[in-house]
């Protein structure tokens, strides 16, 4: 592979950290000097102050001053004098006697002087400026200025480093979990011009880090019809909470910053002093006020329960009108919770608000990158965010950090400790902000810095923006899948945490999709649901009857909706420890901990199911030691790696009997299924997915329905839950899955049931597929005229990436970009990260690795610094600036060490 390198110097930012210009300036106390630039201006110097010599093109002294105008930004005056003649005056008839000699040129009658020094400088030109031939007398000046960096500086707010969201690192500038990257956006964007209404319970307006921000112009009470939004009711303090996660005022020297701190805030009451919600019209009104002004809405509420509910008639007229009118045509970006229900069996389908394709669904991540243990799973999900995680009583878990964020002020709000300082008008720590709730009003702020980027994006061209800035932390989750399109997505996350840089990026250059078609297809075909289909199936000689199809219950992890292989079945006893059978690719069976056993981890299911995942098993079979014939749902084993299910203690029993005097039986876990299934010729690029279920069910929660993509992508619609209440009755279900997917082919969806007695069957399903229409005889998602005009043929994937640049095919479709030649420069960027460590940050992909080399003469060989492996889109390296001081250093691509 041929290498590719790149050249910088760091002997910039060796200048700025150790000649930088001070951030305290002293007060000017020596003379007045009056000079032309050409138009007059006047500073005062400070007398006896010279400035150390400056490692530049002059090696003259400089001397501070400041305009005398009570500004506080001080110049640099240096011992040269820029001179403009009036045209046809000559120099020898303005300079005798004076102690100045010409040292350049520039034009005829412009010219640069050399003086003794700085003040004699200073005192010549201001007489010079005097003169009425001439037009312009100045000393030459240095004026303070900053390197103006892809990533920003540390904003001042003092808290900012406790702000974990926003920047999780390690001393060393390394990641230590999931944030959002926004020092990366900030120089590009901080979402001025961007108003994002808070539809909550009513934040404190007059918070003194969020009053900055406030455009008290937009507020509204939906549930009394005023403007009044002052009057806050006591319990009211979780919009205050949200506000200051989506824009706290940043840089000014006070509590924290939000992620677009330069956005403005409208409060939307729709919660009354008695914390009921507002009735349907109100929402209705909510939801399509001032839509042209406002271009966000945050919205960290949602269904509280695992019954299904839907927005009402009017709320989602009103959801309509605000994404299809408002922004004048473009939409209001509309942000929900996803919820806080997984621990009761909650779905973010199951809730109309967020599982709405016209709005982003977000789910929350603990610190560590994993979905926190009550952000509710769906194939709704878009994108998730961090928030806190703390410890349950009685949870062997280790708690997680919450959010650091503005509180309602003195005593009132979640922070009701007495403090001497500000931090009363802050909530943290034990008092700190946690939930969904948390974290869609940080993909807000996103949503506010990409509209700050590009005023002329539409709703759905955020919601790809945020596709695809996403990238997944916690790798470990095995609910993660490719799609066809080469996005990874899961139900716990969506597409995974935004990087708020890339977002940006990605926004400047964005091309509008275009318009959103669908298509759609019916089956009123009523098809039984099978019963109870969930079940160990065991063969071979000598097994008896009533063991050969066993009713389980799922853990919640990977579940078996295709059939495993059928394969040995190894009695492994609890599984406290480490398996020492050999177990690879057979099943296991494991004893629940016994009556009175101590709760610790290693008697945990979840714990359990990995020590069969680390032995090799192919699945787990976790036997019930009480209670008969009973199950129970084996909690906590959402991240489980493997297929594992409970069977009663009586079966349990008799499989363990078996095992001992049968080595030749064989078990398979199998689900029982009806599906129906569509073919579609339409050739559309995919966005959302829907699809609406009526059900005569007795039971709903007993249900298990996923839908199969033609490129074999599963989105689960509904998983086994605690709702029985009968049905679905004509509720839709949407996918963010199957993004960019090709529309052509077979799309089948798949009805279990996962419960014994009650029973139903599916009267009507209906399909339907948002997406772009294209050309597409080879039915892989590329336009064929996109095809061809790159590569000339059709053999191109949707997954492939020809120029090696990072972006896939369809990513680069999507963008507009050629997908032949990598149009991203490889270039790098040096910052000043702390007052200890630089970042050097040049673009990457992951089949490559990267050397970093260093010294101090660009012509002198240079010593390996560092070799890094890529990591699309960005590779950073932390350095101490102690060690760039006047360096060179080379960064290059060099061929994957195997």
């Amino acid at each position: 592979m041929r290498c590719v390198q790149i050249w910088l110097t760091v002997a910039a930012i060796s200048l700025l950290i150790n000649n930088g210009f001070s951030a305290t300036n002293s007060e000017p106390a020596g003379p007045l000097f009056q000079f032309r630039e050409p138009i007059p201006r006047a500073y005062r110097f400070e007398a006896g102050q010279a400035v150390p010599q400056f490692r530049g093109a002059y090696k003259a002294e400089w001397i501070k001053a400041w305009p005398d105008h009570g500004s506080t930004n001080s110049i640099e005056f240096g011992s040269r004098i820029v001179l403009q003649l009036q045209r046809g005056e000559d120099l020898d008839r303005v300079l005798p006697d004076r102690p100045l000699q010409l040292a350049r040129t520039i034009e005829s009658n412009l010219f640069i002087l050399q003086a003794a020094d700085a003040l004699t400088a200073a005192q010549q030109a201001a007489e010079l400026a005097a003169l009425p031939e001439v037009t312009a007398s100045v000393p030459v000046a240095r004026r303070r200025r900053s390197l103006h960096s892809p990533y920003a500086a540390a904003p001042n707010d003092p808290y900012f480093a406790r702000q974990w969201h926003l920047e999780n690192r390690n001393a060393d500038g390394s990641p230590a979990g999931a944030d959002l990257n926004v020092r990366a956006a900030w120089p590009l964007a901080r979402g001025a011009g961007v108003v994002v209404a808070i539809g909550d319970d009513g934040f404190q307006v007059n918070h003194p880090d969020l009053a900055p921000n406030v455009i008290g112009t937009l507020h509204f009470n939906f549930t009394d019809g005023t403007t009044n939004v002052m009057q806050l009711a006591p319990n009211a303090d979780h919009a205050t909470a949200v506000a200051g996660l989506v824009a706290a005022r940043g840089g000014n020297r006070m509590g924290v910053s939000g992620v677009a701190p330069r956005a403005r805030l409208a409060s939307f009451v729709i919660f009354d002093t008695f914390d009921n919600i507002a009735s349907d019209e109100q929402l209705m009104d909510m939801f399509q006020y001032r839509s042209n002004l406002v271009s966000v809405q945050n919205h960290s509420w949602g269904n509280s329960g695992t019954d299904q509910l839907a927005a009402s008639l009017l709320e989602q007229t009103a959801i309509r009108n605000a994404v299809t009118k408002g922004r004048n045509g473009k939409g209001v970006v509309i942000v929900r919770s996803g919820g806080n229900n997984r621990g009761n069996g909650g779905n973010v389908n199951d809730d109309g608000y967020p599982s709405d394709p016209q709005v982003i669904a977000v789910g929350a991540v603990r610190l560590d990158g994993r979905a926190a243990r009550y952000s509710s799973p769906g194939a709704s999900l878009l994108v998730a965010a961090p928030s806190g995680d703390p410890q349950s009583p009685g949870d062997s878990d280790p708690g997680f950090p919450n959010l650091f964020t503005t509180d309602r002020t003195g005593s009132e709000g979640y922070n009701s400790a007495s403090f001497t300082n500000d931090l009363a008008n802050y909530c943290f720590d034990a008092t700190g902000f946690n939930g969904t709730s948390a974290s869609a009003p940080q993909i807000s702020g996103i949503a506010a810095l990409i509209l700050s980027a590009n005023t002329n994006l539409t709703y759905r061209d955020v919601q790809q923006i945020l596709i695809f800035s996403s990238r997944h932390i916690d790798l470990a989750d095995p609910d993660i899948v490719t799609n066809g399109a080469g996005f990874r997505v899961s139900h716990n996350v969506g597409f995974g945490v935004p990087d708020a840089g890339q977002a940006v990026a990605l926004a400047r250059r964005w091309v509008n999709r275009p318009a959103l078609t669908k298509v759609k297809a019916r089956s009123s075909d009523m098809r039984v649901i099978p019963d109870d289909g969930l079940r160990l199936l065991l063969g071979g000689s000598g097994v008896p009857a009533n063991l050969t199809s066993i009713r389980t219950q799922p853990s919640l992890g990977v579940h078996v909706d295709d059939a495993t292989a059928s394969v040995p079945l190894v009695d492994v006893g609890d599984a406290t420890t480490a398996i020492p059978q050999d177990v690879v690719g057979k099943g296991v069976l494991i004893a629940r901990a016994p009556n009175g056993a101590s709760q610790d981890s290693a008697n945990l299911f979840r714990s359990k199911i990995q020590r069969a995942a680390d032995a090799g098993a192919a699945f787990a079979v976790v036997a019930n030691n009480r209670d008969g014939d009973t199950l129970l749902q084996m909690g906590g084993t959402d991240f489980s790696p493997i297929p594992a299910v409970m069977i009663g203690q009586n079966a349990g029993d008799a499989v363990r009997a078996l095992l001992a005097t049968n080595a030749d039986a064989r078990a398979q876990l199998h689900l029982d299924t009806v599906n129906y299934s569509f073919t579609i010729t339409n050739t559309l690029i995919c966005e959302h997915v829907g699809v609406q279920v009526t059900s005569d069910h007795s039971s709903r929660g007993d249900l298990r329905i996923t839908l199969v993509s033609p490129a074999g992508t599963r989105s689960v619609l509904q998983r086994l839950n605690s709702d029985t209440t009968p049905g679905p009755t004509g509720w839709t279900y949407y996918s963010t899955h199957h993004f960019y997917e090709s529309s052509a082919g077979t799309w089948t969806v798949f009805f279990s049931d996962e419960n014994p007695g009650n029973t139903g069957s599916v009267t009507q399903i209906e399909l339907t597929i948002f997406g772009v229409p294209i050309k597409d005889a080879d039915l892989d998602g590329l336009d064929d005229d996109w095809e061809q005009r790159y590569f000339g043929n059709l053999s191109a994937g949707p997954r492939d990436d020809p120029d090696g640049d990072g972006y896939s095919n369809m990513q680069e479709q999507i963008l507009g970009t050629n997908p032949a030649t990598a149009e991203i420069a490889f270039a790098t960027d040096i910052a000043v990260w702390n007052t200890n460590y630089a970042r050097l940050t040049w673009p990457a992909v992951t089949n490559r690795n990267y050397e970093v080399l260093g010294g101090g003469e660009a012509i002198a060989p240079l010593a390996l610094r560092t070799n890094l492996p890529g990591r699309f889109p960005e590779v950073e390296w932390f350095t101490p600036l102690a060690n760039l001081t006047n360096q060179f250093l080379r960064v290059r691509s060099v061929p994957p060490r195997f």
